[in-house]
């Protein structure tokens, strides 16, 4: 299909889709981004030397640069091992957590979303918050939380480190587990963290990993207070969590990489939480993001070790059901949903201790009204043919 056509196809999606959703898979305090993308700021590690940095990639099909790198914005460090990302409230500012060397670094995007600035490097964090191997930054009014892997020596439980949006430190909140991410439902004043491994952990050859180390635990908050009121066991290594988008939503889901399964999270009208696995994902799938449509009907899930990515039914919430798959993506891992549910983009590196394929790319799977997934074959990002060399790909954000 030449590109016009693919042009006019999305534009006719767009304008008969229907009620404009909410973005998915953010932080529901994030101003959000009601329409179509522009541009997506990538966070890339080199695969050999140099600076990590934040690629700047062209998704405006309109544009004669499409599916282009526009240019990459480097930290002035490399063996950060750049990770996950997110967007402040306001989505002026994107926090990039590094999860070697527990750096923050943040970036402008307020004052010209197509060219980021870096305007602030957080150091020394272990010793600041008592906490490394950040993971995930998730946004709440004003401030910034960062889910922690570890203690300051990359041992032992970790927690939460609260941040003002520019970077001042306010607290830090220990667990008994390592967390991995964080959602939010304001409507009951809770949220959720998952778990996976230690910092060490995780930085070492996987051939290494002591599954006594594992994390199996998902962590109920009391969300105003900070403070720890419920732990769901389940399979190990519970990585990324969605709570449904639907207001006063009860339930969501997370996946468990260790397990390769689906787990649901339900809170009761008691207000405490359930937890249980409501489905297999099939054995070596080894499942490395979770992502949610915006009307809360298909769940997408990355399999790292299957190299697919498959779509669950969840119209009956508790009994997911295999919609659809697609392969062909390598190591296929990190995702995301755009505003109207069409578009799904993929990368393929989960860390650089992990990977098994030196193919790393981005690329892009477009989804029908029914649901069903098609890979895009002309947005295909080759990050092991990159232009100051290969480079792995990690999280991505949209403006």
């Amino acid at each position: 299909m030449k590109r016009w056509m693919v042009l006019a196809c999305v534009s006719l999606t767009v304008l008969t889709a229907g009620a404009v959703f909410a973005e998915t898979c953010l932080s529901p305090y994030i101003k959000s981004l009601r329409q179509a993308e522009k541009v997506m700021y990538l966070w890339t590690l080199p695969a050999g030397t140099g600076s990590d940095y934040l690629s700047v990639v062209d998704v405006n099909l309109a544009s004669p640069t499409y599916g282009k790198i526009l240019r990459k914005v480097e930290v002035g460090s490399s063996g950060n091992e750049a990770h996950h990302m997110g967007f402040t409230d306001d989505r002026t500012k994107i926090w990039a957590a590094s999860l070697n060397t527990s750096r923050f670094f943040i970036f402008d995007v307020g004052a010209d979303s197509m060219n980021p600035r870096l305007v602030r490097t957080v150091d020394d964090v272990p010793r600041v918050t008592g906490l490394s191997g950040p993971h995930t930054p998730y946004a709440i009014p004003g401030r910034i939380l960062i889910s922690m892997a570890s203690g300051p020596e990359g041992t032992g439980p970790g927690g939460l480190a609260e941040f003002t949006n520019d970077g001042e430190f306010v607290a830090s909140y220990k667990t008994t587990n390592h967390p991995y991410e964080t959602v939010v439902k304001p409507e009951f004043n809770r949220m959720i963290t998952s778990s996976w491994v230690a910092q060490r952990t995780f930085m070492s050859p996987l051939n290494t990993w002591d599954p006594k180390d594992f994390s199996s635990s998902l962590l109920v908050w009391d969300l105003k207070a900070r403070k720890v009121i419920q732990e769901l066991k389940g399979d190990p290594i519970p990585l990324a969590a969605r709570w449904m988008l639907k207001p006063n939503a009860a339930y969501g889901y997370n996946i468990s990489n260790a397990g390769d399964s689906i787990w649901m999270f339900r809170r009761q009208n008691d207000g405490t939480f359930t937890y249980r696995k409501v489905a297999d994902v099939g054995k070596g799938c080894l499942p490395g993001d979770l992502r949610q449509s915006p009307e809360d009907r298909y769940l997408y899930v990355s399999c790292i070790g299957g190299s697919e990515v498959q779509a669950w039914d969840v119209t009956t919430p508790d009994k997911p059901r295999l919609h659809d798959t697609v392969g062909g993506i390598v190591q296929a891992n990190m995702m995301h949903v755009t505003f109207d549910g069409r578009r799904l983009y993929v990368t393929n590196s989960a860390i650089s201790s992990i990977d098994y394929s030196p193919r790393y790319a981005l690329r892009l799977i477009r989804i029908g009204p029914d649901g069903r997934m098609k890979l895009d074959p002309l947005f295909a990002l080759d990050f092991s043919q990159a232009p100051d060399g290969p480079a792995r790909p990690h999280d991505m954000l949209l403006n």
